[in-house]
């Protein structure tokens, strides 16, 4: 009961944010109206990233998080309700460059990780550890037509504060499956910050008979004591009627909620009722260090040998109608530690709302 009502506060708070980021002042009585042909985006997403799909439990087991982008910014010090925090970017010239629209997005999730064996109540020594991810964090995105760039910081927990094992044990129950039993030799309590920046290119083709492709090659890092690497990768993409944004976002530090460039082209694909399409996106990432395979940062703990050179493979369906995009994926990953025994395979899910 607690969590739920915890559940139902957060999710309280979250809409009152988004009707807060996407609140502006009402005209004065004397003034008319300004009309605009391009409607201003804002984006709430749903993410669940989750191994039932492969029918497993076990690895990276568990993924969920929600983000609100505010619509387009002049400048960061716009946002209703983080501008006087962040207004600051805009001052630092590579961030605060003219031609890129500007958005801010607010994030809260929660990662899962558990060893392959979850029905040992004795430590697993040869397999990951026990471990959650609680965390809030703050994105800045600057971005045109042909290049996006983000910026996040994460602030959270990892350890029994991140209330990982309830939720596992809550969602077992419901599905009346297993309970795990390993929880007590997870991680211990720590505070974990990531700063996570990523830059992102959209190579586009248009087909005058309807069917549209574009490619979105992207470069990114991760730093602290959560996790510390690089990554690159691309997403390819083909279907019709094809949204005017970066791709597909998946739950890692970097990404955020793919809001569209604000263009006439995008006015004209507001209103159109239906688009789908296909994607596949690789990616390979330098891994230096990661908190949920090395163990605790100052302390002691329970780890295991991770791998530094890690590659996903991503296969999906995306179907747009109107305002409202959701998504299908299916996510092959190397090995992560030296004693995995084997590649993991999970899906994820993303449903997205522009206001």
């Amino acid at each position: 009961m607690k969590l739920q009502l915890a559940a139902l506060l957060l999710s309280l708070g979250l809409v009152n944010l988004a009707s807060g980021q996407n609140t502006a002042p009402a005209p004065a009585a004397s003034q008319e109206p300004v009309e605009t042909s391009v409607p201003r985006f804002g984006v709430i997403s749903f993410y669940f990233e989750n191994d039932l799909f492969a029918d497993t439990d076990q690895q990276y087991t568990n993924g969920a998080r929600i983000t609100i982008t505010s619509p387009k910014l002049d400048s960061f010090a716009d946002d209703a309700n983080v501008g006087r925090f962040v207004g600051g970017f805009d001052e630092i010239p590579w961030i605060g460059e003219p031609g890129y629209e500007r958005n801010v997005a607010i994030s809260l999730g929660q990662n899962m990780y558990t060893p392959s064996d979850t029905v040992s109540e004795d430590l697993v020594r040869d397999d990951r550890p026990y471990a959650g991810w609680l965390y809030g964090g703050i994105g800045l995105v600057w971005k045109n037509e042909k290049v996006r760039n983000t910026f996040i910081i994460n602030i959270g927990v990892v350890g029994p504060w991140s209330f990982a094992e309830e939720t596992q044990r809550l969602v077992h129950e419901a599905r009346d499956i297993p309970m795990p039993n390993g929880w007590n030799n997870q991680l211990d309590n720590e505070l974990g910050v990531v700063l996570a920046y990523e830059r992102m290119w959209r190579l586009r083709k248009f087909d005058q008979g309807g069917i549209d492709w574009d490619v979105l090659p992207y470069a990114g890092a991760e730093l602290g004591n959560v996790a510390i690497n690089a990554r690159v990768g691309a997403e390819f993409r083909l279907g019709y009627n094809l949204p005017d944004d970066f791709g597909t976002a998946a739950i890692n530090a970097a990404a955020v909620a793919s809001t569209p460039v604000e263009s006439d082209h995008t006015a004209k694909r507001w209103h159109s009722n239906m688009g789908f399409h296909l994607f596949t996106r690789i990616e390979g990432r330098a891994v230096a260090r990661d908190i949920f395979l090395d163990g605790n940062t100052f302390e002691d703990s329970h780890s295991v040998d991770k791998e530094h050179f890690v590659a996903d493979a991503v296969f999906g369906a995306s179907l747009n109608w109107r305002n409202t995009k959701l998504t299908y994926a299916y996510i092959y990953r190397t090995k992560e530690f030296k004693q995995q025994e084997d590649e993991q395979v999970f899906g994820s899910m993303t449903l997205t709302v522009n206001f």
